[in-house]
C-alpha cells in the first residue's frame, strides 16, 4: 500500500448524530438499576449493538459517558409525563452516571488461561481479562494469572471489589464494563468447554451472557456489549437460556446534516493551528454542503468508511498543497482502486469469498437495497425447507448494512444499505452474473436523495429491469416486444437489441422543484423535451426519472431504427393500481399530455424523423377503459382521439396495455404479492410484500438472461 496511508488518523474525528443511541443505551442502563432494586432475581438489561466494521460501536462505547454529559437531562429526561418522584430518581442516576468510570474490554484478548486446571473454563478466562484490562488501564501492567486465580477463585464479589481497588474507585461509584468484538465467540469453539445441549450442540453467547449476568447481581456495575455477530439469534436465545435481555441500539448510518456537523466540529491535528476538516476541504467554490453530499452517496453515511474516506482527503490535501476540491476532483480521487481498497480493507476478505448460497441471496438484498424495501426486525428468510436465518443478521454477514427507520405509527423497520464504496468489490465477487451486476449498477446510480426517502417503486423498477434484459438478452423471443410490434408498426422498424451491456439509469425529474434538506433538486424544466432527448436519449440505456411525482412518464427509453434515419422516444407509464379502482380514462389522458404534447411541439416539429410512443402499463383499467377497449391492448395513431378529448399528434403513438398481457410480463404470483402489499400502504415493508416474492422476482428476472 502507497506511503500516503501510513497514518490512518488524520484528525480527531468528532461522534455526532448519536443522541438517540445514547437515550436508549442509559435508558437501559437505568432500568437495569431500577430491577437490581426492586428483586434479586431480577433480569438484567444490557445494550447491544450487534453491527458490521464502521458503524461506529467502538467509538460509541468509548465516548458514551462524554456523549451523556453533553446531552445533559435528555439522556434520561424525555418529554414524557413522569412524576416528580421519578424525575429526581432519574436526576441523581445521571448524576452518579456523570462520575463513572468506563472499563473497556477488548474480547480478541479473551484466550484460555492459566491455572492449567481452569485452562479451558470461559468464565474464568473472561474473570481475568475484566481484571487484566482494569490493570492496564491503571498502569500497573499485566498481572500473572496462576497469582490472580488463587485471590479470585471465580467469585464475582471478590472480583468486582479487586477491580474497584485497582481502579480506584468509591464502592458507591457507578462501573462500567464495554465488551468489544464479542464475534470473537464465533471462533472459540476449540478454546472453551460449552455446556452441551442434549442434540449435542454449544452455544457460545449463551455461556458468555450468562456470565454477565452473574456479574450484573453485583451493585453499581453495568454493561454494554457490541461486535459483529448475529445479533438476532443470539438476543433470542439469550433471552430464553442465560435470561438476559439484550436491548439493540441501533448506530444508524449518519444522514447529510450530521455529516455537515461532523466536518465542521472535527479538527486536524495535521495542519497548522488545527483548523476544522471543513476549513481544510472546503473553499469559496466547494462547500461544505457539497462535500458532505459527495461523502453521503459514496460511504452511505457509515462512520467508519466515511473516516477513511475523510482521512484520505487529507492525505491529498497535504500533500497536494494547491489541490482545491471538486466535484470532479473527488471522484478522480475516491474513484481508485488504492483508495477504495483502503476504505474498506476490513471488508476485503467477506467480500472477495461469497460462498455460493450468499451469492444466491445477494440479488435479493440488492433489490431490498435498490427499492428501499423495508423489513421487520424478526423476519426470517428460508434457506430451504429445514433452514431459515434472520435477514437482521443476513444483512450484518453479508458485509452490508442496516438503517433504522421509524415510520409513521412509531414501528420499527429497517432497510438494506450498499455503500457505493462497496459495490465495485460486490461486482468482482459475482463477475459472471450479469443480472447482479444489472442490479449493482442500477444501485450505484441513485441519486444521494434515496438516502432520505424511501421510493418502494417496486413496480416500476420491476418493468424497467424487465424491458433492459429483454433489450440486452431476448429481443427476439420477448412476448412484450412481439405485442407492441402488433400494435405498432413503427416499433417493428426499430432496433430492439441493445448493441452493449449498460445499465438503468436515474436521470433528472421534469419540472420538480420541492427541496430536500434545503437544497433544490436539479430538475428539468416542462420545455426541456429537446434538451432531454438530445442529451439524455442518445445512449441506450432505460432512464427513470427519480421522482415518481415527475411530470414525464414513469421510464423513457430511445430506439434507433435498423435501416432509416427513424428512431423511437418511448415513455412507460407504470401504473400500480392495488385496490379495485382502476386506471380511468382521465388519467390517461394526462399522462398523453404531459408527454406526447410536450414532445411533439418541442422535438418532433424540429426532428421529422423522430417518433414517440406512450406505452400506458396498468395493474389494472376502470371498467370503463377495459370495456372500450374490449379487454384487449390497444394502440391509437396520428389523428386518434382518445376518450373523445386527446387528439394523437403527428409521428405520435399512444399504447394501452390490457391487463392480461401486463399480468404476463410481470408474473401472476408476483402481482398478486405487491397488490396485496400495497393496498394498504405506498410503503409496504417486505414482510408485506414477501420475502419469498422478493426471490421469486429475482428468479423471474434471471429467466431474461
Amino acid at each position: 500500500m502507497s506511503s500516503v496511508f501510513q497514518r490512518q488518523d488524520m484528525y480527531d474525528s468528532v461522534v455526532v448524530d448519536r443522541e438517540q443511541d445514547v437515550v436508549l443505551t442509559t435508558g437501559q442502563l437505568y432500568g437495569l438499576q431500577v430491577r437490581r432494586e426492586v428483586d434479586r432475581s431480577f433480569k438484567p438489561v444490557i445494550p447491544f449493538a450487534p453491527h458490521l466494521f464502521g458503524s461506529g460501536k467502538t467509538r460509541f462505547v468509548k465516548s458514551y459517558l462524554e456523549l451523556v454529559k453533553s446531552m445533559g437531562e435528555r439522556a434520561l429526561i424525555g418529554p414524557e409525563n413522569i412524576s416528580d418522584y421519578e424525575k429526581d430518581r432519574r436526576r441523581s442516576f445521571l448524576d452518579k452516571l456523570h462520575e463513572t468510570i468506563l472499563l473497556y474490554v477488548d474480547l480478541t484478548d479473551l484466550e484460555p488461561t492459566n491455572p492449567i486446571e481452569e485452562k479451558r473454563n470461559l468464565k474464568w478466562a473472561v474473570h481475568y481479562l475484566l481484571f487484566k484490562s482494569a490493570c492496564l488501564k491503571s498502569g500497573q501492567g499485566q498481572p500473572d494469572p496462576d497469582e490472580c486465580y488463587n485471590v479470585l477463585q471465580l467469585r464475582t464479589t471478590v472480583l468486582v471489589k479487586r477491580i474497584r481497588e485497582v481502579l480506584n474507585m468509591r464502592s458507591n461509584q457507578f462501573l462500567l464494563v464495554a465488551f468489544d468484538e464479542v464475534g470473537v465467540l464465533d471462533e472459540s469453539y476449540g478454546d472453551f468447554d460449552f455446556e452441551t445441549t442434549q442434540d449435542g450442540r454449544v452455544f457460545p453467547y449463551n455461556d458468555f451472557f450468562g456470565i454477565i449476568r452473574g456479574l450484573c447481581k453485583q451493585h453499581n456495575v453495568f454493561f454494554i456489549v457490541v461486535g459483529k455477530s448475529e445479533g438476532l439469534n443470539i438476543h433470542n436465545n439469550a433471552i430464553s437460556v442465560s435470561r438476559v435481555e439484550l436491548t439493540f441500539t441501533p448506530l444508524s448510518p449518519l444522514e447529510k446534516h450530521s455529516i455537515i456537523e461532523h466536518l465542521e466540529k472535527s479538527s486536524s491535528f495535521m495542519f497548522t493551528g488545527s483548523p476544522k476538516v471543513s476549513q481544510i476541504l472546503c473553499h469559496q467554490h466547494f462547500s461544505t454542503s457539497e462535500l458532505a453530499e459527495l461523502l453521503l452517496e459514496l460511504t452511505g453515511g457509515v462512520p467508519g468508511l466515511l473516516v477513511k474516506a475523510i482521512n484520505y482527503l487529507l492525505q491529498c490535501r497535504l500533500s497536494q498543497d494547491h489541490l482545491l476540491l471538486s466535484k470532479e476532483s473527488f471522484w478522480m480521487i475516491m474513484n481508485d482502486s488504492i483508495v477504495t481498497n483502503y476504505c474498506v480493507d476490513p471488508l476485503l476478505p467477506r467480500l472477495s469469498s461469497l460462498s455460493e448460497t450468499r451469492q444466491r441471496l445477494l440479488k435479493m438484498l440488492t433489490l431490498l437495497a435498490l427499492y428501499h424495501i423495508r423489513f421487520e426486525l424478526d423476519e426470517l428468510v428460508h434457506l430451504s425447507s429445514t433452514c431459515a436465518v434472520f435477514l437482521f443478521d443476513l444483512v450484518t454477514d453479508m458485509c452490508f448494512y442496516r438503517r433504522l427507520i421509524v415510520d409513521e405509527n412509531h414501528q420499527e423497520l429497517y432497510e438494506v444499505l450498499i455503500p457505493k464504496l462497496l459495490i465495485r468489490y460486490i461486482e468482482q465477487s459475482v463477475n459472471n452474473d450479469r443480472l447482479e451486476w444489472l442490479l449493482l449498477q442500477t444501485l450505484k446510480s441513485q441519486p444521494v436523495e434515496f438516502f432520505y426517502e424511501s421510493k418502494c417503486r417496486v413496480f416500476e423498477g420491476l418493468v424497467a429491469t424487465m424491458f433492459y434484459l429483454h433489450f440486452c438478452y431476448h429481443p427476439t423471443d420477448s412476448l412484450m416486444f412481439s405485442i407492441l410490434g402488433q400494435l405498432s408498426s413503427i416499433w417493428n422498424e426499430m432496433n430492439v437489441k441493445f448493441s452493449s451491456e449498460s445499465t438503468a439509469y436515474y436521470m433528472k425529474s421534469i419540472h420538480y422543484t420541492t427541496s430536500t434538506s434545503e437544497v433544490e433538486r436539479d430538475t428539468f424544466d416542462i420545455n426541456d423535451w429537446k434538451k432531454i432527448v438530445e442529451e439524455m436519449l442518445e445512449f441506450e440505456k432505460i432512464y427513470i426519472p427519480f421522482e415518481p411525482t415527475s411530470r414525464s412518464p414513469d421510464i423513457l427509453f430511445k430506439l434507433h431504427g435498423r435501416t432509416s434515419e427513424q428512431n423511437l422516444i418511448v415513455g412507460i407509464a407504470c401504473k400500480g393500481r392495488w385496490s379495485s379502482n382502476g386506471i380511468r380514462w382521465n388519467e390517461i389522458v394526462d399522462e398523453a399530455c404531459k408527454f406526447l404534447k410536450p414532445v411533439h411541439d418541442q422535438v418532433l416539429t424540429v426532428h421529422p424523423t423522430l417518433h414517440c410512443m406512450l406505452v400506458i402499463m396498468s395493474t389494472k383499467l376502470s371498467t370503463s377503459v377495459a370495456t372500450d377497449l374490449n379487454h384487449s391492448s390497444h394502440c391509437y395513431s396520428f389523428g386518434d382521439r382518445v376518450a373523445g378529448v386527446f387528439r394523437i399528434p403527428r409521428n405520435c403513438e399512444l399504447i394501452i396495455l390490457s391487463e392480461s398481457d401486463v399480468e404476463n410480463f410481470i408474473g401472476k404470483d408476483i402481482l398478486s404479492s405487491l397488490r396485496s402489499a400495497f393496498k394498504s400502504t405506498d410503503n409496504p415493508h417486505s414482510r408485506s410484500i414477501g420475502i419469498s416474492t422478493v426471490q421469486e422476482m429475482v428468479l423471474s428476472l434471471s429467466k431474461n438472461i
